[in-house]
């Protein structure tokens, strides 16, 4: 039988009237999380920082964010990834603000695409590690989704001192000249503009996106720059004569279109943008949008932010879903995990979600909130098997604490249940979009469609935290090996001192499982305010309709 959404979400009034200071409480830390979580990306947002800002308009060129603002349809619609990427890494070597470079989705002439800007104010827009896998991940979403790619080029190039880290392996540098050629073969159209340096092996990307633009007097690109070829042949030549725009454009014929400005470039990037022809799409079935039953911001008081508490999940889905869309599959078995088919602002979806209530089966077992049992994991896989063939994308809402352990547990198949979960969330063909809301450990993380596990989106609250397992458990586990290490040499430590490492190691593990520490790394794509959930998987499902081509669903050999 459809429950309503307001069925789905009964219970709150009596929460609210029960517990208020509790649910006020959590508002408030909430609202704290997202305050912190907005300044520090403001800050991050400076890039290089004022001086160096200035110093590249007196070089008549605009920072990576103005030209992004500039080439969009709507500057206030821009769907910025990776924002976190390099948080806290390479300090030792001045930090790397956003990974030294702007992504995101916006329309540009009506067009839904994906932007990537070198940032010229951190280290002159230098390659470090973290830059190279946010340009990856950029090609990945233009490859995975069909959907345009804008290449605003303005780079020194590989930052040498982290060259080994950078440039010789699968994943490195020239990943992203594989990915050119293959964007090409797909026909996904490719657009580069050389807006400051692009050099050496950088020079490819451009050239062999399908157009390149070239600004007079900033851009250049030349596979060795002045002072590499006095060293390497003797000759002495300047950078406009080398490779600039007159160069390129009237000389080598490897650029397109030579640009008086920043401005003139952007411009024509829009014209040529405003030409292109009809795509097809994957027609995933889309009806009026509906507003939720409740308010989005109700989720501030419905998550402990601590994750230390039980509550229901089905509260939180009434507030992504529109509202009267819920049709909940299997609610009776397997109650730990929540299946169901809705719709996300009018796109239809099936959701997989952890229940972190502590429930009681039909056999009279009590089942912990978050941790997957046979029987859910039974019941989620066999869902994700009819969304492939409904052909509807999946949204995983993850707070997950791992697998049920155990005798009874084990007896009862759990490492088969689960390898089968995995197995068919690994070989799903429709669009996956993964929220982690609370936890995400262990084999979880995989079951529940993590990084590994190719969403097309995978975004993260301030709540979220990402491990192999929970902090205290580790934080006991590496005590131990510790305590180890000094009985072997001979060291033996009072309890007071045990205590200490304990709250020592424990504070590090709770660091490196926090969503910063997982965004920084490009675990996830974005850190999300929970109340705007809903728009980004609405934009992620828009962004996934651009690829027509879903093959066959199979599954392979599973464990019944």
């Amino acid at each position: 039988m459809e429950k309503s959404s307001t069925q789905v979400a009964a219970g709150l009034g009596s929460l609210l009237a029960a517990d208020k200071p509790t649910v006020q409480h959590w508002i408030a830390q909430h609202r704290a999380l997202i305050e912190a979580l907005q300044r520090q990306a403001e800050q991050i947002r400076q890039g290089g920082g004022p001086k160096r800002m200035e110093r590249e308009h007196q070089r008549g060129k605009l920072t990576a964010r103005e030209r992004i603002a500039r080439l969009l349809d709507d500057p206030d619609e821009f769907w910025e990834l990776g924002l976190w990427a390099g948080y806290g890494m390479y300090e030792e070597e001045g930090g790397c603000p956003a990974g030294g470079t702007v992504m995101g989705l916006g329309r540009v002439s009506g067009h839904l695409c994906i932007i990537v800007a070198n940032d010229a104010t951190v280290k002159a827009g230098a390659w470090f590690p973290i830059t190279v896998k946010k340009n990856l991940r950029a090609q990945e979403i233009a490859l995975q989704n069909r959907i345009p790619i804008i290449y605003l080029v303005d780079s020194a190039g590989v930052y040498l001192p982290m060259q080994d880290e950078i440039f010789p392996d699968r994943d490195h540098f020239g990943r992203i000249f594989f990915n050119n050629a293959r964007l090409s073969s797909l026909g996904v159209p490719q657009i580069a503009a050389i807006m400051g340096s692009c050099v050496a092996g950088g020079a490819y990307l451009p050239i062999m996106s399908d157009e390149a633009l070239i600004v007079q007097g900033t851009g250049s690109v030349f596979l060795a720059g002045p002072y590499l070829v006095r060293a390497a042949i003797g000759e002495i030549v300047d950078a406009e004569t080398l490779g600039g725009a007159t160069t390129h454009t009237e000389i080598s014929g490897v650029t397109d279109y030579k640009m008086p400005d920043d401005e003139a470039c952007l411009e024509t990037i829009r014209r040529l943008m405003s030409h292109l022809g009809p795509r097809p799409r994957a027609g995933f079935p889309r009806s009026t949008p509906r507003p939720p039953a409740f308010p989005p911001e109700d989720l501030y008081g419905l998550v402990p932010p601590d994750l230390q508490q039980p509550y229901d999940m089905r509260e939180v889905i009434a507030r992504i879903i529109d509202a009267d869309s819920w049709t909940e599959y299997k609610a009776g078995y397997g109650q730990t995990i929540i299946t169901g088919y809705a719709r996300i602002d009018g796109w239809s979806v099936g959701i997989v979600a952890n229940q972190r209530l502590v429930v009681r089966s039909r056999q009279g077992e009590m089942q912990v909130g978050g941790v997957i049992y046979s029987d859910s994991a039974d019941k989620a896989a066999r869902f994700v098997m009819n969304c492939n063939q409904k052909r509807i994308p999946i949204v995983f809402l993850q707070d997950v604490t791992g697998f049920m352990v155990g005798k009874r547990a084990e007896h009862g198949g759990i490492i088969k249940d689960g390898a089968k979960l995995v197995n068919v969330v690994a070989n799903s063909v429709v669009p996956k979009f993964t929220v982690v809301v609370g936890h995400s450990f262990g084999a979880g993380n995989y079951a529940m469609c993590g990084r590994a596990y190719e969403p097309r989106l995978m975004l993260a609250w301030p709540t979220a935290r990402i491990a192999v397992m929970g902090g205290k458990q580790a934080a006991q586990t590496l005590l131990q090996v510790q305590l180890g290490k000094y009985e072997r040499e001979g060291k033996t430590l009072s309890e007071e001192e045990k205590q200490r490492l304990l709250e020592e190691i424990e504070s590090r593990y709770e660091a490196q499982t926090s969503a910063y520490y997982a965004a920084a790394r490009l675990w996830v794509d974005a850190i999300i305010d929970p109340a705007e959930t809903r728009r980004w998987i609405s934009l992620g499902i828009e962004m996934a309709d651009h690829n027509p081509d879903l093959p066959p669903f199979n599954p392979g050999v599973l464990q019944v």
